[in-house]
């Protein structure tokens, strides 16, 4: 009722990214999308210096572990876990509060996310902000809604053997691991850095 009684009497609505689109795309007060808002400021890019092992991070939160797909992310980390046990190290950290959570990730290469999204959340895209490689939402939707024509995060998919097969092409190729992480970070610093999401937002309200 809070929410028929707030759509009711706003004027519009946005999209903070890619995955809210279809659902309120056909909605009269639609009015486009205004990315989420990232402060590159607090958050510094780390050099994804690769010296030893490539370390692989994935969280889990109980409260999402099905809406995430992280049973996934677990079984594929189980055969590379094996296939390249001299090359990676395999960080997972469960129930964490976010801080501590954030913590850990810091000294990872590549973080993995989610497998069932279009876009990136505010997980992945600190995380992309800090020159991580995230496995998250980043499908063709997206990639055409900010004309990219190179990566800057990997498409999860709810598919093992798609996961095995490009964390192996990722652990056996680490420069690509760099290039992508320095991509992210230029393509949060463009397209989510918090302060021309705000002049957005006073363009659009003021």
């Amino acid at each position: 009722k809070t929410h028929d009684l707030v759509y009711k009497n706003i004027k519009g609505v946005y999209a903070s990214d890619i995955d809210y689109i279809n659902p309120i795309k056909s909605e009269k007060k639609f009015l486009g999308l205004l990315p989420n808002p990232i402060n590159t400021d607090k958050i510094a890019f780390i050099d994804l210096k690769i010296d030893g092992k490539i370390k692989i991070f994935l969280g889990i939160n109980s409260g999402t572990y099905y809406s995430k797909g992280i049973v996934f992310f677990e079984k594929a980390l189980e055969i590379v876990g094996k296939k390249y046990e001299d090359k990676i190290e395999i960080i997972i950290a469960q129930n964490l509060p976010y801080q501590d959570y954030i913590k850990l990730y810091d000294s990872s290469h590549i973080v993995l996310d989610q497998v069932y999204a279009f876009d990136q959340g505010y997980n992945a895209l600190e995380a992309m902000a800090k020159g991580k490689v995230v496995f998250t939402g980043a499908e063709k939707e997206f990639e055409n809604y900010y004309n990219l024509q190179d990566e800057v995060a990997i498409n999860a998919l709810p598919d093992v053997d798609y996961l095995v097969t490009t964390l192996s092409y990722l652990i056996e190729n680490p420069a690509k691991i760099t290039e992508i992480g320095t991509r992210a970070r230029k393509f949060i610093e463009k397209e989510h850095d918090y302060k021309i999401i705000a002049e957005k937002y006073l363009k659009t309200w003021g």
